[in-house]
């Protein structure tokens, strides 16, 4: 199961399954903010990538795509992914990555 992938699907599905809905639910607009997150990744990829296209700074699509992952407020992930797609902006976004988690408790009220 482990070796066709099955395994990590199930699992993922059963966490899924354990999902409360009840907060988003007792007050719908909450679901805005989930996707305003994540229209704030694509929002960022298209940033990076307009200022490509009018010669301001210089990204390719997976420099692009490892910035815009920022936006995700997960630390580890960004890292990973950029180590993979964008290695020349490790140090860069791990810093900022890291900064914004930190800072959350500040910003958010």
């Amino acid at each position: 199961a482990i070796g066709s992938g099955v395994a990590p699907l199930v699992i993922f599905m059963g966490v899924g399954a354990m999902t409360d809905f009840g907060p988003l639910l007792a007050n719908p607009r909450t679901l805005l903010l989930g996707a305003a997150a994540q229209f704030g990744i694509f929002a960022t990829v298209l940033g990076a990538l307009t200022l490509n296209y009018f010669g301001l700074i210089s990204f390719t699509l997976p420099q692009a795509a490892a910035i815009g992952i920022i936006g995700g407020a997960d630390g580890p992930t960004a890292i990973y992914l950029s180590g993979k797609l964008a290695p020349e902006l490790l140090g860069a976004i791990a810093v900022a990555a890291y900064s914004y988690m930190a800072l959350v408790p500040l910003i958010q009220p």
